[in-house]
C-alpha cells in the first residue's frame, strides 16, 4: 500500500484559488451584463462584480483584494461603456480596504459582508458621480438606494463561495 507524504488536510496549491476566484469574477461579470429584465429591483441590477471583489478582499487580504479589484475593473470595463478611472479607482480601493479588514472587527460574517457592500456601491456611486456625473440627481439617489440593497442581499452567496474557496489561499504570514 503506498503512504501518502502530503498531509491530507493540506491545502491545494495558490493557484487553485487563484484560478477559481478568476472563474468567479467572470461568472459574475457575465451575469451582471446579462441579467434579466424580469429579476431587476426597480429596474436595478446588482453590482455583482463589485460584490465579489470585496468578497475576496475580505477573505484573502488587502493585495488580493486589489489584484481582484483591477481585475474586476478591467472586466466590467470591458463590457460596459462606463469610464474606465471610475471603476479602476473605485474597484482597486475598495478592494484592497476590504482586504485590510481581514482578520478583524468580525470580518468572517456574513452580515458584515453584506453591509460593506452596500456600503462600497454607494461609494463606487459616488466616485462615479464626481467623475461623470448623471442629467438626473434625484432619479440617481434612489438608483443606488435600491442598487446598493440589491448587492448587499447577493453578497450573501458569493461572500459564502469565496468563505470557503480562501482555504486554499495562502496566509498573509506566509507571503
Amino acid at each position: 500500500m503506498a503512504t501518502s507524504y502530503v498531509s491530507m488536510a493540506a491545502p491545494r496549491s495558490a493557484l487553485y484559488g487563484f484560478i477559481v476566484t478568476l472563474l468567479l469574477l467572470l461568472v459574475c461579470v457575465a451575469a451582471q451584463s446579462t441579467w434579466a429584465p424580469w429579476l431587476r429591483m426597480h429596474g436595478q441590477v446588482p453590482e455583482l462584480a463589485l460584490a465579489a471583489v470585496l468578497s475576496i478582499g475580505l477573505t484573502t487580504g488587502g493585495p488580493s483584494g486589489l489584484l481582484a479589484g483591477f481585475l474586476g475593473a478591467f472586466l466590467w470595463a470591458s463590457v460596459t461603456g462606463l469610464p474606465v478611472g471610475n471603476l479602476f479607482i473605485s474597484y482597486m480601493t475598495l478592494g484592497f480596504l476590504a482586504g485590510t479588514m481581514r482578520g478583524r472587527m468580525f470580518s468572517d460574517r456574513v452580515l458584515l459582508a453584506a453591509i460593506v457592500v452596500m456600503a462600497a456601491v454607494i461609494v463606487a456611486s459616488v466616485i462615479g458621480l464626481l467623475i461623470a456625473p448623471p442629467p438626473s440627481p434625484q432619479s440617481w439617489v434612489s438608483a443606488v438606494l435600491f442598487r446598493a440593497v440589491f448587492s448587499g442581499l447577493l453578497t450573501i452567496p458569493i461572500y459564502s463561495l469565496m468563505r470557503f474557496l480562501s482555504r486554499y489561499y495562502p496566509e498573509p504570514d506566509d507571503l
